[in-house]
């Protein structure tokens, strides 16, 4: 409940936010369209948590489209930024009943992210373990259990090798666990679900490593 009302309150700030942004960017596009790229994708993400599909999608295109852009001027800079926000949208667009779209626009984020772990694992690696676990959830949606396990033992292996230096790589771990254990029943392979299972309940996510 409380993480709903904060939600609630920071959507009105974002809007406003964007709005200001908007106006910023008339008066000098170079100097401010990366902050509304950003407050974009903000908005984008908690108006997707509130239900409002339909104002999240646009949004978050939006967003999309600036961070390509400006990729291609500068891949070093905005290639993180745009991975995160094709990591917003592929869900947004699979909630829209678009899923073919959605795990297209993932699997960018995923090969985004691999490409950046490949020259700095500790920064780039556990984001493409979430982005992995992303895709997974869609690829399960579109019938395809195996890919999508697949998918979920890469995040784990990921998370696995940078728990001890990274502890909050806990949380995504959690999450891509949570979904093998489902796809693992749904291959009736319940030992193994159970086995997941048992490892998640008695490793819990500790406060402050939820995020």
């Amino acid at each position: 409940m409380a993480e709903a009302g904060r939600r609630d309150e920071a959507l009105p700030v974002t809007e406003e936010a964007v709005e200001i942004q908007r106006r910023q960017v008339g008066s000098n596009l170079a100097l401010h369209e990366r902050d509304l790229a950003t407050y974009l994708s903000n908005l984008g993400a908690l108006m997707s948590m509130a239900g409002r599909l339909d104002e999240a999608l646009p949004v978050t295109e939006e967003a999309v489209e600036i961070w390509r852009r400006l990729a291609v001027g500068n891949p070093a800079a905005y290639e993180p930024d745009l991975a995160t926000s094709l990591s917003i949208l592929g869900p947004i667009l699979a909630w829209a009943g678009r899923l073919d779209e959605g795990s297209t626009t993932i699997g960018e984020a995923v090969e985004i992210w691999r490409r950046l772990a490949a020259a700095n694992l500790a920064t780039h690696e556990p984001n493409l373990a979430k982005a992995l676990t992303l895709r997974a959830i869609l690829l399960a949606s579109s019938g395809d259990l195996s890919g999508a396990l697949q998918d979920t033992e890469e995040a784990e292996a990921i998370c696995r090798n940078h728990i001890v230096t990274t502890p909050s790589v806990i949380a995504p771990l959690h999450a891509a666990l949570a979904v093998q254990a489902e796809l693992l029943d749904n291959l009736g392979r319940q030992r193994e679900a159970q086995d997941v299972r048992r490892w998640l309940a008695a490793n819990p996510v500790q406060r402050g490593h939820d995020e």
